[in-house]
């Protein structure tokens, strides 16, 4: 592990991602870390980071200075997600090219209380902010960032039920933390 991810990992356990995103976005600081590792990061610790920064207009912002733009053409992505998130209309960051990930999520975390949904979107820039990182490939889920506000075209392809926590699905596990 890089002193860098331990770096972020300590920002995330001092509560202090609100105030880094909001200086570096007023331009009074610079990041101590690199696209790179902030990118794997995200994939670990992004329902952190969002939870703390608690507004998804300056995330984006956030992460559209961060994380390298995506230049690609329209793809097809997915997303597991929570019927009650989906519902109020909050979307994740979080998306996938490879529809078993997404149902993996539909069905795992995502399917905690409400139940899982597994929705999909063709998407491009400006809606998908950046493409998969080295990390995210090499775990096998292709996850893509995308601004949940600009997320269109989005239909339902299955619903998952209810899921009852259990030890196998901590938040704190690399595996199963990229939901956000």
């Amino acid at each position: 592990m890089s002193d860098n991810i331990a770096s972020l990992r300590r920002i995330t356990s001092d509560t202090a991602w609100r105030g880094v995103v909001n200086s570096f976005l007023s331009g009074s600081t610079q990041l101590p870390f690199s696209t790179e590792d902030f990118g794997t990061y995200w994939i670990e610790g992004g329902h952190h980071i969002r939870e703390q920064v608690a507004n998804d207009r300056l995330l984006s912002q956030f992460l559209r200075a961060v994380l390298p733009p995506y230049s690609n053409g329209p793809v097809a992505l997915f997303r597991g997600e929570n019927q009650d998130r989906l519902s109020s209309g909050l979307l994740g960051f979080s998306w996938t090219s490879d529809s078993n990930v997404a149902s993996m999520f539909a069905k795992g975390l995502n399917a905690v209380g409400s139940g899982g949904v597994l929705v999909t979107a063709t998407l491009d820039a400006p809606a998908i902010i950046s493409g998969p990182s080295a990390h995210s490939l090499y775990l096998g889920e292709h996850q893509y960032t995308v601004d949940p506000s600009c997320v269109t075209g989005m239909h339902t392809v299955a619903t998952f039920p209810t899921m009852q926590p259990n030890n196998s699905f901590q938040r704190t596990s690399t595996r199963y933390a990229g939901v956000r």
